[in-house]
């Protein structure tokens, strides 16, 4: 089999994990012709079931029969974030093709290792940041590009909600790395990341951290970048608040509203300049978030890594995420 040369729509799918998210990227591109194979979870019939719903060709109950499987080209790795380097590192190895849900790594040693297995093995890798692949990220940088707000000097983010005491949840597990920063304050810092186009020099946080589960409950981080830019995140999975990004210049800002998960089609971003009125810009072709991500891995397989999430993006992510983490006394 050779995946390299199978690009597009001829790229075959497999699941690393059988939950919420894993059924949402099948479903995106299930509804745009794009081949899902197979599916793995440790409990064979969670894996049998889901196959039979998604009507996928074939399920296994162990994860490495799906790394095995020669029908599959690229893997998704939908595992709980403690999983996530060890199952990037072993498809790796198995000569699969990745994309790893976000965070790729907990910290600086396991981005390492991870990125040492992938480029030994010849393979594509890529950070499952799915947003970043909107074309709503392309009208940002090209405001900013035009003068439109001046020099950013700072950047603020919310994701934040609510989900109850839930212990069984791993999102709610210290064990599988879970907790508020680890969620979905990583989107915050990738924003952050991306908007700065540098990595932090300065990382800070305060967490509240529930002291029977040992995860945090929300974490609010500030970062200092190298030119004098500031970001502020807030995070959380007992609080919930509006999501938000903005972006603030010296002669104006932009506010997104739905950055996290931007409609396919409508997708705003507001634009106040100092010396004017607000103007209001939308954009999308209507292709479902987690289908575009598939695309952009096919579409940079030769290249092995996409710019829109690079390794050295991911390196300097897993850097950060680790310092806040510590910072927070998470670690």
């Amino acid at each position: 089999m050779d995946n390299g040369a199978r690009t597009g729509k001829a790229l075959r799918w497999g699941l690393l994990g059988a939950g919420k998210i894993a059924r949402k990227f099948a479903g995106d591109l299930i509804s745009q012709g794009i081949p899902v194979v197979s599916v793995a979870s440790r409990d064979a019939e969670r894996a049998a079931l889901f196959a039979s719903d998604l009507s996928l060709p074939q399920s296994h109950a162990s994860y490495q029969a799906l790394l095995d499987n020669p029908d599959v080209d690229v893997i998704y790795i939908a595992l709980p974030n403690h999983l996530h380097a060890e199952w990037s590192i072993r498809a790796a190895r198995a000569g699969k093709h990745i994309l790893c849900e976000k965070p790729a790594a907990l910290d600086q040693a396991e981005c390492e290792a991870v990125l040492h297995a992938v480029d030994r093995a010849g393979v594509f890798f890529m950070e499952g940041f799915m947003y970043r692949c909107h074309p709503i990220w392309g009208l940002v940088r090209a405001l900013i590009e035009d003068g439109r707000i001046g020099e950013v000097r700072s950047v603020r983010a919310s994701f934040c909600y609510d989900m109850g005491f839930n212990p069984g949840n791993i999102r709610q597990s210290r064990e599988a790395a879970g907790g508020a920063l680890t969620d979905v304050g990583c989107y915050g810092l990738s924003f952050s990341r991306l908007i700065a186009g540098a990595e932090p020099s300065r990382c800070t946080a305060v967490s509240r951290i529930n002291p029977e589960l040992g995860v945090d409950e929300w974490t609010s981080a500030e970062l200092s970048f190298p030119d004098g830019t500031r970001a502020r995140f807030d995070c959380a999975l007992r609080e919930a608040r509006p999501h938000s990004a903005v972006i603030q210049g010296d002669r104006g800002r932009i506010e997104i509203p739905a950055p996290w998960h931007p409609p396919a089609l409508g997708a705003e971003v507001r634009l106040w300049p100092d010396d004017g009125e607000e103007e209001t810009y939308r954009t999308g072709d209507g292709l479902p978030l987690f289908a575009r991500e598939a695309l952009d891995v096919a579409e940079n397989l030769g290249q092995r890594q996409s710019p829109t999430v690079t390794w050295d993006d991911s390196l300097g992510q897993a850097r950060a995420l680790e310092a806040l983490r510590r910072s927070a006394g998470l670690i």
